[in-house]
């Protein structure tokens, strides 16, 4: 292990560093450099600063490092032990392996901030790039790889890459660096004067972790953190060096660093004092000052750095009129300069609001009229088919138009079907994988649609983790109108309930993920709750409907239902649930019945009577008042052969076909043929002709009699999304299109 310590050179670390960028070194030293950075010379720098760090978190930490789909050793780590108590020195030197790849400094000066081991670390590193690391936080196993991939193809100075949230426990709030930019691309390269700003310079973007920087960009422009700056000194860094950079490049995809929250930050522990305030204050306006001088767009970053300054401002409990004056004067040109800010998935309405109205008025004492913004109104209805697609695209479009998938490829300039052909890729999940996982991990929202993704519905198919499909609440609708048609206000026996619910509380996603059965089902119940008449209710108690863990419910489930001799509808979201369902039952009902007997003797021995007559009882027989089975999907009838018998006396309805990617409408009465819905999903066709493909087209080109392969652009921003499924073309006549599966997808 090459360690840079006092013992080492006969001064200390902090001299050693002033004099290196002073230029001031003696020849003998400079040729000790020379030779210890030959020696060490990796392709990359990782510079982590300690300050007495829990040393499990550290471990977690170099853990990461080891993990580098690069190798450990070929990586340059730089560890600055700052303002270090004993404890902690000798922890990290136990962690740390005697290796040439590491450099270990003690660093002991009067500064409280990263920015001294930052500095200090710049000085020690030999790489030809360099990136940040907190010593409580993480790199993902591919960081290194693909950032130095993507910042050596791009030819640039500064590859910015994602970073993600790791909390310490479960509901803590915290902050996510949400950003504007395009997230359909794996990597971006801009050069500096083609940089957007008002996409760029918005959110988190000032943090110096998540970031390749080209060393010798900082050695050639001394490029420094400012030492005085007690908050945001990342920000002050990272304007100065975008005075310097020629090109970045952008990975969106690249989730490359986690940032792990705990109740140890300086935000959460320290107390707000005037004077501290004020030094907060006079290092702010070096900030805004630093970016108006390099000419970088500042107002999202300055109004965001202002509300922190509210917020603690009411934090401070020693303020005095003086002292608020003070902070008055220090910040009224930046307020003054601020352009009003319009709402966006970094700012909805609430936010925007606080940023245009709140600094006016609670620091300058000043109201401001704010700007109203005013959603356009729905237009109406085609008759024809082909009419109601146009409008169903262009529903879909309307509520993805501030997307980033809208302004990649265009929707605002798209005014036929052609030009969205023509614009937009045909899509799968492998595209939609990288955008839905920032979704997930990140909590980003506006890639591919406006609307805030209410669940995700798990699609099993060959791989073995299911395909989690976003759903919204606008494209879950149309699933609940369904459901309520086909179960009216009976009391319904659902023969299956949700999946058990389990969220990542590790990560900034707390979404409901379900099957798409679930996803409905809750989306249903919640509804009703809300109105709380016109809907059906349910023998399956609410709590056990959505159960909290894997547990068999097969026979609690009929039970409950059996207990009821009011039963007026059985449903089941597939064939497969309502065969499992009456063959458990037929099997079971010994079992079943001595349950009931617990509570119910007499309808138990009612029950024992049927089943012992030595035929099949009918449904009717258990259940009186039962008047329909409705089982969705059921376009194979011999999927139901083996259970017929048990609702021959009852009326059977198909209902509707539907998956996680669209309800595509109502099965036609024993055909299992689907009479596609026109109005809330537009339909593309690939025509197939033995393995061959061919252009794609919409229901107006399709024929009688072909097979396609099915495209869906739905409301929650799949576009053009392959969904596996082969149909032929039953029927078309301009008002309505028939189809059915081919090759079992759907049914034959």
């Amino acid at each position: 292990m090459r360690q840079i310590l006092p013992a080492d050179v006969s001064v200390s670390a902090a001299d050693v560093a002033a004099k290196k960028s002073s230029g001031g070194i003696s020849s003998e030293l400079k040729t000790l450099f020379r030779e210890e950075d030959d020696m060490r010379k990796k392709e990359v720098s990782v510079i982590i600063p300690v300050h007495n760090t829990d040393l499990g978190m550290f471990s977690n930490c170099i853990r990461s490092l080891k993990n580098q789909e690069i190798g450990f050793e070929n990586i340059e780590l730089v560890v600055v032990l700052h303002n270090c108590n004993a404890e902690t020195v000798t922890g990290v030197r136990d962690i740390l392996a005697p290796s040439d790849s590491v450099v270990i400094a003690e660093l002991n000066n009067e500064s409280h901030s990263p920015s001294s081991p930052r500095n200090h670390g710049i000085d020690l590193a030999t790489g030809d790039y360099l990136t940040f690391l907190d010593a409580d936080d993480m790199l993902t196993p591919e960081c290194l790889r693909l950032s130095l991939e993507y910042i050596k193809e791009a030819g640039a100075d500064l590859c910015h890459f994602r970073k993600k949230i790791q909390m310490e426990q479960e509901g803590k709030i915290t902050f996510n660096e949400l950003v504007l930019w395009d997230q359909t691309q794996e990597m971006t390269a801009i050069s500096i004067d083609a940089l957007d700003h008002r996409m760029y310079f918005v959110g988190a973007w000032g943090m110096s972790t998540g970031k390749l920087f080209r060393r010798q960009l900082l050695v050639d422009n001394n490029l420094r953190f400012d030492e005085s700056i007690k908050f945001a000194e990342d920000y002050h860094f990272m304007l100065c060096v975008f005075g310097k950079v020629r090109s970045i490049c952008l990975a969106p995809q690249l989730i490359g660093y986690i940032y792990f929250v705990n109740g140890n930050s300086l935000v959460q522990t320290t107390k707000i004092t005037e004077e501290l305030l004020l030094d907060y204050v006079a290092g702010f306006q070096k900030v805004f000052d630093k970016g108006i001088e390099n000419h970088i767009w500042m107002n999202d970053t300055m109004g965001s750095i202002m509300l922190i300054i509210l917020n603690w401002m009411y934090a401070c409990t020693d303020l005095t009129d003086e002292g608020r004056q003070k902070v008055r004067a220090y910040m009224e040109p930046y307020i003054r300069s601020l352009e009003p800010v319009k709402p966006s998935k970094l700012y909805p309405a609430g936010k925007s609001y606080r940023m245009n109205a709140y600094l006016s008025r609670y620091i300058l004492d000043e109201e401001t009229e704010l700007e109203t913004f005013i959603a356009r109104d729905d237009e109406g209805i085609g008759q024809t088919f082909i009419d109601r697609q146009k409008d169903a695209l262009s529903g879909v479009m309307g509520h993805g138009i501030h997307s980033d998938y809208s302004r990649h490829y265009g929707f605002d300039r798209i005014t036929t079907i052609e030009e969205y052909d023509r614009r937009l890729p045909v899509s799968d999940y492998n595209l939609y994988c990288p955008m839905i996982e920032l979704t997930i991990q990140m909590g980003e929202r506006g890639i591919f649609t406006d609307n805030e993704i209410s669940a995700y519905a798990l699609v099993y198919g060959k791989e073995p983790e299911p395909e989690r499909i976003p759903m919204t609440e606008p494209a879950i609708v149309p699933y609940v109108h369904a459901l309520r048609k086909s179960l009216g206000t009976s009391k319904t026996f659902p023969v299956s309930e949700a999946l058990p619910f389990k969220a990542s509380h590790l990560t900034m996603d707390f979404k409901y993920t379900n099957s798409v059965y679930g996803v409905i089902l809750k989306a249903y119940i919640a509804e009703a709750e809300s109105f709380g008449c016109g809907y059906a209710t349910f023998t399956t108690p609410k709590e056990y409907l959505f159960p909290e863990k894997e547990q068999d419910m097969r026979l609690m489930r009929l039970v409950w239902a059996l207990k009821e001799r009011d039963v007026e509808s059985i449903f089941a979201p597939d064939p497969e649930s309502l065969c499992s369902c009456l063959k458990d039952l037929a099997r079971n009902w010994e079992g079943v019945c001595g349950k009931i007997e617990e509570t119910d003797r007499e309808r138990a021995d009612e029950l024992r009577a049927l089943f012992l007559s030595g035929k099949k009882p009918a449904l009717r027989e258990i259940w009186p008042s039962v008047r329909k089975v409705v089982c969705w999907n059921a376009t194979d009838d011999r999927a139901l052969d083996d259970i017929k018998p048990w609702f021959s006396d009852v009326s059977f309805s198909r209902g509707y076909y539907a998956d996680a990617y669209a309800l595509y409408g109502e099965i036609c009465g024993d055909s299992g043929e689907v009479e596609l819905d026109a109005d809330y999903v537009f339909y593309e066709f690939v025509q197939l002709s033995g393995n061959a493909e061919k252009a794609v087209c919409t229901a107006a080109d399709i024929s009688e009699g072909e097979v396609y392969k099915l495209l869906v652009s739905n409301l929650s921003g799949l576009y053009r999304y392959d969904t596996g499924m082969s149909v032929k073309c039953v029927h078309t006549d301009g008002q309505k299109v028939v189809v059915k599966g081919y090759g079992g997808e759907i049914g034959e």
